[in-house]
């Protein structure tokens, strides 16, 4: 059962009750009421009877005999009026016996204080209540007839029960209208689940108050704009990865042909000895680059599903002399020097993964430098700085170089052994370390990186 269909009956249910309820008490109140005032009523017609009975039987009755009396009773009012003089019935023209009236009447006369529940006799479709009183030797019995008060109360109940279902009725449409239109922001709600779940995570609903369900209507947006950007940054990744596999690939391919060309050419010729040791070099030094390849890749790929990142203190100094060591052979190679300076001693970061970033940009800054060139690495002011004064990089390639395989001048860095894969590490490296990177270039000049946020 739907939740409108489900609200529309339990306010159906809870009105129908209410009104039952009321009505029952209500109905109750006004029975009580009209039958009180029609004992009332009863008693002063009553009361009169009696008086004028006992006024008379005073004015000389007592010397008549019953016949007599007759004539009196008959002449104070009609049948209802009946009288019996010890166990003898003197006048009753009703169907009732003295004992059926005696069990029902109400005596005044005697201190009954039961007025609000009567019992009631019952004669040819009419309803009729007693009232009695002893007068001297005499017992006198008035009848008095209710049937109309008994209608006039069936008659407000059918009343009532009419109004009650119109009302209900009323209630229901009222209800269905108002729900359909309180409720219209969840069945929105549903849509846009329904579309989100078919994949359209683009989907949101329009907040159309400030109650529970715009709240929830701001959540679900919030939750929507949460997803969408969950699968934008899935969709980018696989994507990413997708092409990382493809420029890998693509530069698996030439070393592997050029490895496999030589290592033919060494079984199936005749080489001078010279030509065996260039082939071997040849194929060792792409064997060496296919391994550094491997590295870089692998080191990606961990980062990427979640390396954690261990922080302490580490020593400045000890750290650049890690550096010096690592580069030594690659800045002979290249006739570079690599200085480097701090104002701090200590660096509260990972020190491992900083120790990859500085080198990785370090590696490129011999790269980039001519011969006699010289590489400086700063701490200072809690910024890392690496600048270099090699051949520098043209402005409108600054925001691709951290891309996976790029390379500004691919036949240089392929000849020095890269892979393009150095920036994308330290990019990585640098978002998981929760630190930002700079880059400015001028081209012919040189190349300044600049990293905050570590430490």
């Amino acid at each position: 059962m739907k939740l409108k269909k489900k609200m529309i009956l339990i306010v159906s249910i809870a009105t129908a009750a209410s009104m039952i309820v009321g009505g029952f008490v209500m109905m109750v109140i006004l029975r009580r009421s009209m039958l009180r005032d029609a004992y009332s009523e009863a008693a002063v017609n009553a009361v009169d009877f009696f008086a004028g009975f006992e006024r008379r039987l005073e004015n000389g009755g007592k010397e008549r005999d019953d016949s007599s009396l007759v004539l009196i009773y008959k002449g104070l009012d009609n049948w209802r009026n009946v009288i019996f003089k010890g166990e003898q019935e003197i006048y009753n023209i009703t169907v009732f016996s003295r004992g059926e009236m005696e069990r029902v009447a109400y005596r005044s006369d005697v201190g009954d204080t039961d007025s609000d529940s009567r019992e009631e006799l019952e004669y040819e479709d009419g309803l009729y209540i007693v009232n009695a009183k002893t007068v001297g030797d005499y017992d006198l019995y008035r009848l008095y007839d209710i049937t109309d008060v008994h209608g006039r109360i069936r008659s407000m109940i059918v009343t009532y029960v009419a109004v009650a279902v119109s009302m209900l009725l009323v209630v229901i449409l009222v209800a269905a209208f108002a729900l359909r239109k309180v409720l219209n922001p969840l069945e929105v709600l549903t849509e846009a689940t329904n579309d989100m779940a078919r994949g359209d995570y683009s989907r949101r609903v329009e907040v159309t108050s400030k109650d529970e369900l715009g709240s929830l209507a701001v959540h679900f947006n919030d939750m929507a704009e949460a997803v969408e950007q969950n699968q934008r940054s899935l969709r980018e990744s696989e994507e990413q990865k997708t092409l990382m596999m493809g420029n890998l690939s693509h530069e698996l391919k030439t070393p592997m042909t050029a490895i496999a060309g030589y290592a033919e050419t060494l079984l199936t010729t005749k080489l001078s000895e010279e030509q065996q040791n260039e082939a071997l070099y040849y194929i060792y030094s792409e064997t060496n680059r296919l391994g550094r390849l491997s590295n870089k890749m692998m080191r990606l790929l961990s980062l990427s599903e979640g390396d954690v990142v261990e922080k302490a203190d580490i020593d400045v100094v000890e750290l650049f002399q890690g550096i010096q060591e690592a580069v030594s052979v690659k800045k002979k190679e290249h006739s570079v020097e690599v200085e480097t300076s701090s104002d701090a001693e200590t660096i509260h970061t990972d020190g491992d993964l900083i120790r990859d970033v500085i080198i990785n940009l370090v590696d490129n800054a011999i790269k980039a430098s001519e011969p006699g060139g010289t590489v400086k690495v700063a701490w200072k002011d809690n910024v890392l700085t690496v600048r270099d004064e090699g051949i520098g990089i043209p402005e409108e390639e600054l925001t691709a170089i951290t891309e996976p395989f790029y390379m500004v001048d691919k036949s240089r860095s392929r000849k020095e052994g890269g892979a393009g894969l150095g920036l994308s590490l330290t990019k990585l490296i640098l978002e998981k370390l929760g630190a930002s990177m700079e880059i400015r270039s001028v081209v012919g000049e040189g190349t300044e990186v600049l990293i905050r946020g570590i430490g």
